[in-house]
């Protein structure tokens, strides 16, 4: 691996965790800090300093000062562009004019959700509300993009920095928010539900229901192994997130135990990344988590450490913090439930710092570009229209080569009933997506 050398003028946590990660995993260099300033000045090879002083033969990036701070003061990043590229923290000393690690470290720490954000009805931030979305690159994994602006101005200076090392990958993750439509279900919810598409005028809908019942259909949501038989083909290892919360409101997923469910949980178990989709309430309660962790563990005969909020309902630093006591160590929350696009302006997993801490934690961030019900209930799309959407996501990753992850769920890969025509859409992005 091609090896980088660094300074911090002022180091602390936060320069130390934004610039390990912009040189070690965003680059894929072996990127090591050398805080003695003398020992710096007499190493040869490609150098960084990081100070409001340059030093003779290292390339230069002047502080904003975002990252000396400590605290959780609210802040609003000036804009400035290079290179026709949107930039935060513009500096007017330096050799790259912006300081990309002080807006890395401001996306990627979510520092704008810790204060008194606007918020939706589930208690997430309006995307109107972020940075991003009110100044126009929230479209853009920027955070990737000032990797790549970063390594070709250094080595326009020394032509010595070697080339970054990433690769372009899709990770395809599907959210089994019910496990079947029609098995799985007390008589008399089936009884019940069957009236109730009468009354709703969906007579076919009780036809249905009764051939899966009876075994001679297979349940319309029963979608999870052509699935995996696609993010396979077209990617990577997919992954499926579980709801074992118990019924209410918000959720809707059959028991664990049932037949129809332990199946498709032994499936995942065998071929994918299985991942925990904790209750709606978990975030309100912490020790609801704990138990929804415990439980999936004790049905799979294997730990779990992957995770995703229902409804992407959280609060930070509060359910990262409770994740990572639980043993979560892949969270995959961050993204967007109206729109696409890159919520923490990156497509590249990133550790999660905690802000109140002052410390980077065990846990990694996999942020996802998009998702299928935001695509279909907010944007208010076509499938054709979708698939378009969604392509120029994976075009943006593709650019920066990052990973491209999209969300699914069993509604929109079955096509049944009200998401009818949706069936087409996951293989379509998915196959042109691939790597």
């Amino acid at each position: 691996m091609a090896q980088i050398h660094y300074h911090i003028e002022r180091p602390g946590p936060r320069s130390r965790y934004a610039l390990a990660h912009a040189l070690g995993t965003m680059a894929g260099w072996e990127a090591v800090e050398v805080p003695d300033l003398d020992q710096f000045r007499a190493l040869e090879g490609p150098k960084l300093q990081y100070g409001t002083h340059p030093e003779e033969g290292a390339f230069h990036v002047a502080p904003h000062g975002l990252l000396e701070q400590s605290g959780i003061a609210p802040s609003e990043p000036s804009m400035g562009f290079v290179r026709g590229i949107p930039v935060l923290f513009p500096v007017a000393t330096g050799q790259l004019h912006f300081d990309p690690f002080a807006g890395s470290f401001y996306l990627l720490s979510r520092q704008e959700e810790y204060g008194p954000i606007q918020r939706d009805d589930h208690g997430r931030p309006l995307t109107s509300a972020l940075h991003a979305a009110r100044n126009g690159y929230l479209d853009r994994p920027v955070v990737d993009e000032w990797t790549i602006l970063l390594a070709d101005a250094w080595r326009a200076f020394d032509p010595r920095v070697p080339e970054l090392r990433r690769t372009y990958a899709q990770t395809a993750t599907l959210d089994a928010d019910n496990g079947a439509m029609y098995l799985g279900r007390p008589l008399w919810r089936s009884v019940g539900g069957g009236i109730r598409d009468m009354l709703n005028g969906k007579p076919r809908r009780v036809l249905d229901r009764a051939a899966v019942v009876l075994g001679r259909s297979p349940d319309p949501y029963a979608v999870h192994e052509a699935f995996l038989n696609l993010a396979v083909h077209y990617g990577d290892q997919g992954i499926i997130n579980f709801v074992v919360a118990k019924k209410g409101a918000h959720v809707h997923a059959i028991d664990g135990r049932d037949p129809s469910k332990s199946r498709v949980l032994a499936l995942a178990g065998e071929r994918a990344g299985v991942g925990l989709h904790p209750g709606y309430a978990s975030s309100d309660e912490p020790a609801q988590l704990e138990l929804e962790k415990q439980r999936l563990e004790a049905v799979l005969g294997k730990p779990v450490v992957r995770s995703r909020q229902h409804f992407l309902r959280m609060r930070l630093p509060e359910t990262y913090t409770r994740l990572a006591q639980a043993g979560i160590r892949e969270e995959h929350s961050m993204g967007l439930a109206d729109r696409a696009g890159f919520r923490a302006g990156t497509c590249t997993p990133f550790p999660f710092f905690d802000l109140a801490a002052n410390a980077q934690t065990a846990l990694t961030v996999y942020p996802f570009a998009v998702m299928d019900s935001a695509l279909c209930y907010k944007l208010k799309l076509s499938p054709e229209e979708a698939i378009a959407e969604a392509c120029r996501m994976a075009d943006a990753v593709r650019r920066v080569k990052g990973r491209f992850i999209s969300v699914w769920h069993e509604r929109f890969l079955s096509g049944y009933g009200d998401e009818h025509g949706w069936e087409v859409v996951a293989k379509a992005v998915l196959a042109y997506a691939r790597p």
